[in-house]
């Protein structure tokens, strides 16, 4: 069963106290109700720019459409919660990847509504004019990472590249290393953060 939440006021303080928690509350129509202070400071601290907005709106156009989904998915009662990888655009034109979960709450009018916690990689902040973060890729390596946000199996991109599936596994672990990533989801994330992927190769298929 959702969470119940009777009295958002309420609900809204007790978050407050819990320092660092970027957090936003989205009604049933999929707007955002009330963002803390955490989550505001990635859109320069613009409450008014950002409450009744859609979420999605604020993550980047190649992750909108799994992320549309996703948050229908919760909103119309098919599941109580997702946790996806996505890509933040902040309001400089900067962008922060990171993990947003989304959970199910009770209490609004029209259906259930959803509580968005937001958290971010701060190690792989990337801001438009940031110039230092430099990941050296080969033509392989980026051919490879393209394979990957489109979704295809290790046999599929040995396949498709000529090479034995050793190979490819050679180099998913060598942009595994690089990216200082735990999965392909990861991976991806952190390529299109730092600028080698285009929004064309993301998501990856599911």
């Amino acid at each position: 069963m959702p969470i119940a939440v009777n009295d958002v006021e309420t609900f809204h303080r007790a978050l407050l106290m819990q320092s660092g928690i970027s957090v936003a509350v989205i009604d049933a129509a999929g707007g955002i109700l009330w963002a803390s202070p955490s989550f505001l400071h990635y859109f320069s601290g613009a409450g008014e720019k950002v409450v009744g907005e859609c979420l999605s709106g604020f993550f980047h156009p190649g992750v909108k459409g799994r992320l549309d989904y996703l948050l229908n998915e919760v909103l119309e009662g098919r599941r109580i919660r997702f946790s996806e990888e996505v890509t933040m655009v902040r309001e400089n034109g900067g962008c922060v990847g990171g993990n947003l979960v989304g959970v199910a709450v009770g209490g609004f009018e029209g259906g259930p509504g959803l509580l968005a916690l937001w958290q971010p990689d701060r190690s792989w902040a990337v801001g438009v004019n940031d110039g230092d973060r430099k990941v050296a890729v080969s033509d392989m390596g980026r051919r490879i990472l393209e394979g990957v946000a489109c979704g295809l199996s290790t046999a599929k991109l040995a396949s498709r590249l000529y090479m034995s599936k050793n190979g490819v596994s050679y180099h998913l672990g060598e942009l595994m290393r690089e990216f200082q990533a735990d999965n392909r989801t990861e991976l991806v994330s952190r390529a299109y953060s730092v600028g080698l992927l285009k929004v064309g190769t993301w998501p990856p298929a599911t």
